[in-house]
């Protein structure tokens, strides 16, 4: 008989077995990080400082101090220390930094997909966010790009700070700084989501703000790309 189930790996208590308690507690630990899987960001290396009992980050490949050795694996602090579970093809988890969900591909955490292939094909919905500060200038340029060969659904903005300087602004790229709204508000909670038909890119390319009425004299705008990322059974 095998000491533990097939998949997730509970253990089982076994005939004559002692301190039964610490097996059966082994498998409670693994049974509440991985049900509705929720992990505090994904990727990181250096154990946090002051975590709560009962949260979870997945290992990023490089860890350090009390993570070594875990490189993928789920970390779930439960008050005292580190309970670590090794994640197993197509393992599900919901990444509370990056506000979306993750599979476990075999090798690496990737954003959830609409097709994930054995060959390494993907076509997966992607986003990417940033607050963006428009202190001076006529335009700013985000620090985010669209990336090279995707398709972009969305450009959505946010006003979070309250603009200064302009009346108002729109949102594009250089070449066509409307393509995703124009006249957007300047107030706090301003709000704009620019549709278009579905666009591709072939460089990566900046989302640009540019003021209308005047220069940009102060103000933080966050700033949306949702898009279409396509791979095939290849790497670039």
């Amino acid at each position: 008989m095998p000491n533990a189930t097939g998949r997730l790996l509970l253990p089982y208590i076994l005939g004559s077995q002692s301190q039964k308690e610490v097996t059966h507690n082994d498998a409670l630990n693994i049974l509440d990080v991985l049900i509705q899987a929720v992990a505090q960001d994904v990727g990181l290396n250096t154990p946090p400082a002051s975590p709560t009992a009962g949260q979870c980050w997945v290992v990023g490949t490089s860890p350090t101090g009390a993570w070594v050795g875990k490189n993928n694996q789920i970390a779930q602090y439960d008050g005292v220390g580190w309970f670590f579970v090794a994640p197993f093809k197509r393992l599900r988890l919901w990444n509370e930094t990056s506000d979306e969900y993750v599979i476990y591909d075999g090798t690496n955490w990737v954003s959830e997909g609409l097709l994930l292939k054995e060959t390494g094909e993907y076509l997966r919905i992607e986003h990417k966010t940033e607050d963006v500060t428009v202190s001076s200038g006529a335009f700013k340029d985000t620090t985010i790009q669209i990336p090279d060969r995707s398709i972009v659904l969305a450009v959505n903005v946010r006003v979070i700070t309250a603009i200064t300087g302009a009346t108002s602004f729109g949102i594009g790229v250089v070449g066509d700084t409307t393509r995703y709204g124009n006249l957007i508000g300047v107030a706090v909670d301003s709000t704009n989501i620019g549709i278009t038909s579905p666009l591709a890119y072939y460089a990566n390319t900046a989302i640009r703000l540019t003021a209308n009425g005047g220069n940009f004299t102060g103000g933080i705008v966050r700033t949306t790309m949702q898009y279409l990322k396509p791979h095939g059974p290849w790497s670039w």
